[in-house]
């Protein structure tokens, strides 16, 4: 969609808390950090300062703009009541402040990045700006008057954000540049299996595995199909998935990557508990490409979040309690 922001896709991986801090509260004090201005507790403006993340400040029109970006794939979807709706079983908050949330971290994230490309003398050249420029005013004059007067969008904050997006996908093709992408013919035999999985520890360890081989033999002796059982027995998020030999798991890495398709596994130990697993796709070329991508993708990942948290660290971060408090 094109209100997708670049950001939204390099920063989706990355979660902080978000901890409100107002006028004459004094942050702990540190040597490295560079320390926040205030932002505004009360009724908020159009020019209130609501984010700063050291001394780089983000008005509530700014936020708006970027809470709209984000929102609107899906109001038109959803319908606007849906944003006052809470998860049953979760922590109280509605999907309007989850989705607060999400923006706030989105900003600061981008903020962070920018203003530790400008301490690495990393900034967007001529035909980068321009292009930023033009994404923006292509989005801006598309917007209804209503929408813009609603939200107090600006074309020179439209063109901010789309340049400091744009910035921090630089900065993140720099860092994930700086990662090694070889990898030998032996880091990427894979295969493409369905998984059943309990969680075990040293206390349980021996009756979960009972249950294991339990229901690994009525797979074996009743022909079952393999994803049925696994989704009433499994402990796992997902039950397909592509694991390959430089998983964290040798003991399930090796077995696997010498399965024939339709293979079951024995019960196979790990640290983190007992697996069985069902080969839909063995070892191939076209498998071991696509386990080469994810396994780079990883450590890219890995890579540039390593590289975020210590950019993070150098600024203190404060948001508005009163824009925290909206749609609560």
């Amino acid at each position: 969609m094109r209100y997708r922001l670049l950001a939204m896709l390099i920063c989706a991986a990355m979660c902080f808390g978000l901890t409100a801090c107002g006028e004459g509260e004094k942050p702990e004090e540190t040597t490295s950090t560079e320390r926040a201005v205030a932002v505004s507790n009360q009724k908020l403006k159009p020019d209130s300062v609501v984010i700063s993340v050291g001394k780089t400040t983000v008005n509530t029109s700014e936020y708006r703009a970027y809470y709209y970006l984000m929102e609107n794939p899906y109001k038109g979807l959803l319908g606007n009541e849906v944003w006052n709706y809470s998860k049953a079983g979760g922590d109280g908050k509605t999907l309007g402040q989850e989705a607060i949330e999400a923006v706030l971290r989105l900003i600061i994230q981008v903020k962070v990045i920018c203003k530790e490309a400008a301490m690495q003398n990393v900034a967007l050249g001529t035909d980068e700006k321009e292009q930023a420029a033009h994404n923006a005013k292509s989005v801006f004059d598309s917007l209804p008057d209503t929408v813009k007067k609603e939200y107090g969008i600006e074309l020179r904050t439209m063109t901010r954000i789309f340049e400091e997006n744009k910035l921090a996908q630089k900065m993140y093709h720099i860092e994930i540049g700086k990662v090694n992408a070889n990898l030998a013919p032996e880091q990427i035999r894979a295969a493409r299996v369905q998984l059943i999985y309990w969680k075990a520890d040293e206390k349980n360890r021996a009756q979960v595995k009972k249950k294991a081989e339990q229901v690994r033999q009525s797979l074996v002796s009743s022909k079952n199909n393999f994803y049925s059982v696994a989704k009433n027995n499994t402990e796992a998020a997902e039950i397909e998935t592509l694991i390959g030999s430089s998983d964290t798991r040798p003991a399930l890495a090796k077995a696997v990557t010498g399965m024939k398709k339709g293979d079951v596994s024995n019960v196979i130990g790990e640290k983190d508990g007992f697996y069985i697993a069902y080969c839909v796709q063995p070892s191939s070329k076209a498998i071991e490409e696509e386990y080469r991508n994810q396994v780079i993708l990883e450590k890219q990942t890995q890579a540039f979040q390593k590289a975020y948290g210590s950019w993070s660290d150098k600024f203190e971060v404060k948001v508005s309690k009163a824009l925290l408090a909206e749609n609560k």
